[in-house]
């Protein structure tokens, strides 16, 4: 009697002990956290909305000027340009809200930075009771703001992570630019529109020094005349004598960075430079908004020229 072996069906091999992995552990989720998250181009759009909302601020003020105030609407009613300002920030926010591409940051950015420009130039009519435009207070909130958005700008730009240098970044036009200036401005140029730069800003604004000494003068001769009103003697108004002071420093600087660069100090006359240019724009300026509006404008893009002169001279140069 003979046996066969039976092969074994598929059932039982399915019912046969096999090895198996065990179950994965669950991972952990860290909550959604609440926190701001910064946009990539956040440095970028801010300081567009701080370069719309300067230049807004003087165009406006110099149109103004040369066309003798105009109303519009005339009769009972005034279209003032703050209405104007306030429609053009809900353009803004609209714009960011609807649509996602690329061009909306940069939109939205120049329409806050105008809007906020027409509408923050009327603070004077908002702070005081016989809505005055002229209010020598309003220069300073004005030009507060400015400095305000470009510090958020700065904070961003440090906060941001720093991009991949690649040289298919920099846009043709960009690129046709860095090679222009490569040779129309070489270096040696490059200094000496510099050291020129520095050397007259750096002189008128030695005029806060003889200002401050015809302030504590006795000489009854003496008289100082500030935008068509004379001071009177004896007086010594505080914003005029922070003003004075601070520009006698920033002349210091500036005379100081114009003699390094002359001597070769390359960096330690870019350094007194911005430091100058920096102590200008940053407080000088406020004080002297209050005394003279119009000479803060014109001041106020002198020294950022004159500032994005010695950076690019310092990122080419001596980076």
């Amino acid at each position: 009697m003979t046996t066969t072996a039976v092969p074994a069906s598929d059932d039982e091999d399915d019912r046969s002990p096999t090895a198996t992995a065990p179950p994965a552990a669950p991972c952990a989720v860290p909550p959604p956290s609440r926190a701001p998250v910064l946009r990539p181009d956040a440095a970028a759009g801010v300081r567009l909305v701080a370069v719309a909302f300067g230049v807004t601020v003087v165009v406006t003020r110099l149109y103004l000027e040369l066309t003798g105030y105009p109303q519009i609407g005339g009769g009972e009613y005034h279209l003032a340009h703050a209405l104007w300002g306030g429609l053009l920030l809900l353009l803004g926010g609209l714009v960011a809200l609807l649509w996602s591409n690329d061009w909306v940051p940069r939109v939205a950015a120049v329409c806050v930075g105008v809007g906020s420009g027409l509408f923050v130039d009327e603070v004077g009519k908002f702070i005081t009771a016989r809505n005055d435009y002229f209010t020598p207070l309003a220069a300073p909130i004005i030009y507060g703001v400015f400095l305000g958005v470009l510090g958020v700008s700065v904070l961003a730009r440090h906060r941001e992570p720093a991009p991949a240098r690649t040289p298919t970044e920099h846009h043709a036009a960009v690129r046709a630019l860095l090679r222009a200036e490569s040779l129309l401005l070489p270096r040696w140029a490059h200094r000496l529109l510099l050291i020129t730069g520095s050397a007259l800003l750096g002189l008128l604004s030695l005029v806060g020094l003889v200002v401050l000494v015809a302030l504590w003068s006795s000489d009854p001769d003496v008289s100082i005349v500030l935008d068509d009103r004379v001071v009177p003697p004896g007086t010594r108004p505080p914003m005029l004598v922070v003003a004075s002071a601070g520009e006698a420093v920033v002349g210091v600087l500036l005379v100081l960075a114009a003699g390094a660069l002359t001597l070769g100090r390359d960096r330690v006359g870019v350094r007194l430079c911005r430091a100058g240019l920096l102590v200008a724009l940053a407080g000088v300026n406020v004080a002297l908004g209050y005394l003279d509006a119009e000479l803060v404008v014109s001041a106020v893009v002198v020294e950022l020229a004159l500032l994005v002169l010695a950076g690019r001279y310092r990122s080419r140069f001596l980076a």
